[in-house]
């Protein structure tokens, strides 16, 4: 080999070494991306939606159940194509979609006078959380993995969402002083998030395409669930699909709970607020359970934590002490969630092509039993909160 050609291949290999490292610049720069993302796909409004809804001229308290049922049930449709959508036509335009979905829906609300465009923005909006729904997480397992740092799923994912929960803390504790000026200006807030979200969703880097979805009939979806599951898989969907059930089944309770123990109307957000410090502080500790306990003992300490917790907040009347209970069965709930996502990818699915679907099975299920528990645990709830919670 002449002098010549070994400095055409050191070129060449200059190159090579030069687009390599772009290319994990950019995936590194989905980390800080997807924080922003996360930070627009908040709701930082709904705790004064339906107050906002009965503002508007004839309308009625019964009406707020005919919108946020038909957004639950468009919910509960969209589940698990939208996870199957994703993995078929990629992570990144799934995001995309779901940003222009949730912008759309905050549009339609804004714009309400009456009930039917409050019912478009509640299916558009909760359409949009279903194309959320383990899209963002198999895109984030996938970029890193990409960067070779899959085992750090949990430490990552786990310190980048508490650290939103911090935001949304603030957004959320600022909702009594910007409904002063108006009932809409937390809505218009949060559509600037969204516009600067869909931009921050469009310069993504994707990851290498090496998990993408070979072609398949969406009528054989069953089949492909079935053959992406390991042994397990669906047992721990059910535990966490209960356990997910009852959280959210019993949330539209806590707040007339609370009234009902004496808690200014005004504190609700502080309570909120509250859970998403717990979320914080238990988020950037979550890879420290994980290695230290693993998911097997952190799911059979579950069974423990939570009945204990909402066993608590019925043996105390005072509304303060029984709100911080409420936060914090809220923060730990979701600050050791993606011990358990990762554990879905790591040790749950057969087929890494398939993340983003299989998930969508896991929140399908988890969603079944929170319209369960919702109507069943009502009939409880209306003889006495303190019941029901028990």
């Amino acid at each position: 080999m002449n002098n010549k050609q070994r400095n055409v291949y050191k070129i060449i290999e200059y190159g090579m070494l030069v687009t390599m490292d772009a290319t994990r610049k950019q995936l590194e720069s989905n980390i800080w991306k997807y924080l922003l993302y996360e930070i627009s796909h908040r709701r930082h409004f709904i705790p004064i939606l339906a107050i906002y809804f009965l503002t508007l001229p004839n309308t009625t308290a019964h009406q707020i159940g005919i919108y946020a049922g038909l957004g639950y049930l468009a919910s509960f449709l969209f589940e698990i194509p939208s996870g199957y959508i994703a993995d078929r036509i990629g992570h990144k335009k799934t995001l995309v979609i779901e940003k222009i979905l949730m912008t759309l829906g905050l549009v339609a609300f804004v714009l309400a006078n009456s009930l039917p465009l409050f019912i478009v923005g509640s299916v558009l909006m909760s359409v949009g959380f279903s194309f959320h729904s383990g899209t963002g997480s198999a895109f984030m397992h996938n970029t890193l993995t990409a960067l070779r740092r899959e085992k750090e799923y949990t430490k990552v994912m786990s310190k980048l969402l508490a650290n939103v929960s911090i935001v949304s803390a603030i957004l959320v504790a600022l909702l009594p002083f910007t409904t002063t000026i108006s009932i809409k200006i937390p809505l218009i807030i949060n559509i600037v998030f969204d516009i600067m979200g869909l931009f921050v969703v469009l310069s993504l880097t994707p990851p290498p395409q090496q998990f993408a979805a070979a072609p398949e009939k969406f009528s054989n979806l069953i089949k492909t669930i079935h053959r992406a599951a390991k042994p397990g898989f669906y047992m721990i969907a059910i535990f966490i699909g209960i356990l997910g059930g009852y959280m959210f089944g019993v949330g539209p309770f806590r707040v007339p709970y609370l009234e009902v123990l004496g808690l200014p109307i005004i504190y609700v957000g502080l309570v909120m607020s509250l859970s998403r410090v717990f979320w914080f502080l238990i988020g950037h500790n979550a890879h420290v359970l994980e290695e230290k306990i693993g998911v097997k003992r952190l799911l059979q300490w579950d069974v423990i934590i939570f009945p204990s917790l909402f066993l608590l907040t019925t043996l105390f009347t005072n509304p303060y002490i029984v709100g911080t209970i409420f936060a914090l069965i809220t923060g730990y709930f979701w600050g050791r969630r993606q011990i358990i996502i990762n554990h879905f990818f790591a040790s749950c699915i057969t087929d890494a092509r398939y993340k983003a679907t299989m998930v969508s099975v896991a929140n399908q299920i988890q969603t079944i039993f929170q319209f369960v528990v919702a109507f069943s645990i009502g009939y409880v709830m209306n003889v006495s909160y303190r019941l029901g919670f028990m």
